[in-house]
């Protein structure tokens, strides 16, 4: 029975109680929000109070239905390729990336505390040794209807002068733990909210206004989120992912260590793609075309750094078309300048993306590039400049793109001067995000529209 009202409260409940407390932050209603009913009988007295209980079950049978079915499926499906339920986004992303540094570089001056929905993993562990406090709120899939109460504790006795939230979850989660509190809440997305289901963009367009400050990571967030979710411009803030120029730089003494280390001659044309082994990132796409240009330039190599759910999909591949010797599957990594630099050409076909940090890293390190058109990746590849755009999943074209910088040193060697030129444009975010914290703090940050 508590799966059933969980999914009870997740699809209805949650948004109405936060539509009240939105409205009325001192409502008596709020405490429904904030200590979910933990008793069948509660559930319906809390239901049958926003709705009657005959109309209410009429409305939401097919929402109900609909949520069991897919917390089912993704069930079985996660079952049967990883033998238990795991999540399948826990290696690391861009964003947890973005965070780690911020987290690090705010907790110099400041006291920063950083919570985790889900059990923590590497970045946390990176933070602690970094001397910041993390702790988890442990959310499982089958239960999340006592993290608001968790969350909104853990606020409660922090006391913070700012919130900053990151991805959906922790997004809607924060904005509801801190209605009402009088605390500022900075929301960033990091992901492509256009991509998610009618009722995640719903609930989310019900919730933007409980922000003090929306920053978006890159223009073409900013614009979905004004122009379809209708966040009001003066609250949108445009803070483009930038790369680390201390991070991330040409280096000619770890190419040659890392080439040697790895085999690779200096005849060897050497394409890399940093992301996780995802379907958004369309890995595969990457590997079919590579094989393409692999029967033209024999000496040309793929590398993917990076781990995920598609992995043994990848590794069946290269297995039945012989890539054995010619692409290397390297997981996770940690000395990503060092990868980079090895490498001729970066590529990163993604299906969905907002900003990605490894894009902006690579240019860098000064590698030509070539990118699909999803998010503003176009914004940073000019075509036929720095690299190549694509239409994603345009498998010929990109494969005739990476042909013609397979063997043309030449051209990568120009495409490269100009991606270090394209790089100066990048800023600190970090700094900048100091700033916007104080200016928040003095009630002195205004977001130009005009």
């Amino acid at each position: 029975m508590e799966f059933i009202f969980a999914a009870l409260y997740q699809v209805i409940i949650f948004p109405i109680a936060v539509l009240i407390c939105k409205v009325l932050p001192k409502s008596p209603f709020r405490s429904y929000l904030e200590n979910p009913p933990a008793s069948s009988s509660e559930w319906f007295k809390a239901i049958n109070y926003f709705c009657p209980i005959d109309k209410f079950i009429l409305i939401t049978s097919t929402w109900l239905a609909a949520m069991m079915l897919w917390y089912i499926v993704r069930w079985i499906i996660n079952l049967v390729h990883n033998g238990s339920f795991t999540d399948m986004l826990e290696v690391l992303s861009g964003a947890e990336k973005a965070l780690a540094e911020l987290a690090a570089f705010t907790a110099k001056e400041h006291t920063v505390k950083v919570l985790s929905l889900k059990p923590l993993g590497p970045v946390a562990r990176e933070l602690q040794a970094a001397g910041v406090e993390v702790a988890s709120l442990n959310m499982q899939w089958y239960s999340q209807t006592r993290i608001i109460q968790k969350l909104s504790a853990a606020v409660e006795a922090f006391r913070p002068d700012i919130v900053h939230a990151m991805l959906y979850r922790g997004i809607e989660y924060a904005r509801t733990a801190c209605a009402g509190k009088g605390i500022k809440l900075i929301t960033t997305p990091h992901f492509d909210l256009s991509k998610k289901n009618f009722a995640l963009r719903w609930a989310d367009r019900l919730l933007k206004d409980l922000d003090t400050l929306t920053v978006a990571e890159s223009f073409s967030t900013a614009r979905y989120l004004v122009e379809k979710q209708k966040y009001q411009k003066n609250k949108v803030y445009l803070l483009p992912n930038g790369a680390d120029e201390k991070a991330f730089y040409p280096d000619a003494s770890a190419r040659a260590a890392m080439r040697k280390k790895y085999g690779y001659t200096p005849d060897n044309t050497v394409f890399i793609s940093v992301a996780r082994l995802a379907p958004v990132k369309d890995p595969l796409i990457l590997l079919q075309a590579f094989r393409n240009v692999l029967r033209s330039f024999p000496f040309t190599r793929l590398v993917y750094v990076g781990d995920g759910a598609e992995r043994e999909k990848l590794e069946a591949f290269i297995r039945q078309n012989k890539l054995e010797q010619t692409v290397l599957l390297a997981g996770e990594q940690t000395n990503i300048n060092d990868w980079l630099n090895m490498a001729d050409v970066f590529v990163l076909p993604s299906v969905e993306e907002s900003l990605p940090l490894a894009l902006l890293e690579a240019l860098r390190v000064g590698l030509p590039c070539v990118v699909s058109d999803a998010g503003d990746m176009p914004l940073w590849v000019e075509h036929g400049k720095n690299g190549f755009v694509f239409k994603k999943g345009d498998l010929t074209l990109l494969s005739c793109l990476m042909a013609e910088l397979a063997d043309s040193p030449e051209r990568r060697a120009d495409m490269g001067q100009y991606s270090l030129t394209l790089a100066k444009r990048m800023t600190d975010t970090s700094k900048q995000y100091q700033s916007i914290y104080q200016q928040l703090i003095n009630n002195s940050f205004h977001v130009k529209t005009a």
